[in-house]
């Protein structure tokens, strides 16, 4: 059996092709699939690298949206004859409806329809991707796995708002989190390398990528805070989203005459860095670009960096003290530079960097590239890992058959 994941971002996707045996023994990856710079304002090029079997290559264009990306992927397996016999998909947000991974079938889809306003960069992308698995892969059975499911159980002072009751539960208006995928197989990987059992293990998961970031605890085998709320908006700066701001502000730009619309599209698409810098949505772009001296991107990367801090402290605070800080996703494994501003004086806290193993540590994509990066002395680990969403998909859909 072949099961294709697709996992949705908000400027990447990513799809690997599992083949599955009939005892269900270790996976064997057969292709994988990357695409970067997707429907975002970057200086880098829009691309698709894949690697089937012995094959790869490099798809590169002007710009590519979600959907086409998922239509080549598709090619690309038919092209190598290659029958997918089931597909599982990263949906971000399932809001109250979706609390598990669920078989896509035509009421699912009308359900999934309206979680669209509840993460408008990522829903729709998402079932987009679905749409073209029901166009070409018509065969293959469809799950949708969700970011939001992990989170179910968080503590319930941390889910909820300071809004009246009735409102609040009529619509739903309480803290989901996402990333759960993520925090899935973090959590899972993280308890294992410190030898302590799931449910006893205590850690700060941060979570930073090309598009979305955010920051877990997780203690007592679940999430107690998070820092995306009822929507991915809110928490740290991201690439095109804000994060906490003000409501006040909101209502203010409401009595200046901004549609909802217009709010929404401001918040998620023109904010975060672009915003900030008005140079590039890309971390990693950003602060190259503030050590050559522009003095408007490295403005946006202090913001960056102090909103990631006060996210640490707190939830050190929440924890009592973290066994672990664990940095994960693009941007988290791959910038020593953010990683020591972040970490740095903060000895009192228990936090110890070790600046040459951080600078040198392992940024390869795969899965079991853990770096540890604190010093001996420090109380509280630091660990560099790779997630891998797709693999905790691949095992939700398992759990299907």
């Amino acid at each position: 059996m072949n099961v294709l994941i697709f996992n949705c971002g908000s400027s990447s996707q990513s799809a690997r092709l599992y083949q599955i045996n009939n005892n269900y023994a270790e996976p064997l990856v057969i292709a994988n699939f990357k695409a970067t710079a997707v429907d975002t304002p970057s200086s880098a090029e829009p691309k698709l690298t894949w690697q089937v079997n012995e094959k790869n290559g490099v798809n590169k264009a002007s710009s590519i949206t979600h959907k086409q990306v998922a239509k080549k992927v598709i090619q690309i397996l038919q092209e190598n004859n290659i029958k997918v016999d089931a597909v599982g998909h990263r949906f971000v947000h399932g809001g109250d409806l979706f609390t598990k991974t669920t078989l896509i079938d035509a009421s699912t889809l009308a359900n999934l329809r309206a979680c669209f306003p509840l993460a408008p960069i990522h829903n729709p992308n998402a079932y987009g991707v679905i749409e073209m698995c029901h166009a070409y892969l018509s065969d293959a059975l469809q799950y949708a796995v969700f970011d939001t499911a992990f989170h179910a159980g968080m503590a319930a002072e941390a889910r909820t708002y300071a809004l009246p009751l009735e409102l609040a539960k009529k619509n739903g208006y309480h803290k989901y989190g996402f990333h759960g995928l993520s925090c899935q197989y973090i959590s899972a990987k993280a308890a294992e390398l410190l030898e302590k059992p799931l449910d006893q293990v205590k850690l700060i998961i941060c979570h930073l990528g090309t598009g979305g970031s955010s920051v877990t605890a997780y203690s007592e085998g679940r999430t107690l805070d998070t820092s995306m709320g009822y929507s991915p908006l809110a928490g740290l700066i991201m690439s095109t989203r804000c994060g906490d701001i003000d409501p006040g502000i909101l209502i203010d730009m409401m009595r200046k005459g901004f549609s909802a619309d217009e709010i929404e599209k401001t918040l998620n698409i023109k904010s975060g860095l672009i915003g900030l810098s008005g140079y590039s949505s890309n971390l990693s772009e950003v602060i190259e670009k503030a050590e050559s001296g522009d003095k408007t991107c490295l403005a946006a990367y202090e913001a960056y960096v102090l909103r990631l801090r006060h996210y640490l402290g707190a939830f050190s605070w929440l924890l009592n003290g973290a066994d672990a800080i664990v940095f994960t996703d693009e941007i988290g494994v791959s910038s020593w530079r953010l990683r020591e501003a972040v970490c740095t004086d903060a000895e009192s806290l228990g936090v110890i960097l070790d600046r040459s193993a951080n600078r040198t540590a392992k940024t390869a994509a795969e899965p079991g590239a853990v770096t540890w990066i604190h010093d001996d002395e420090s109380a509280v680990k630091l660990l560099v890992m790779p997630t891998d969403e797709e693999r905790v998909i691949l095992d939700e859909v398992l759990k299907q058959k």
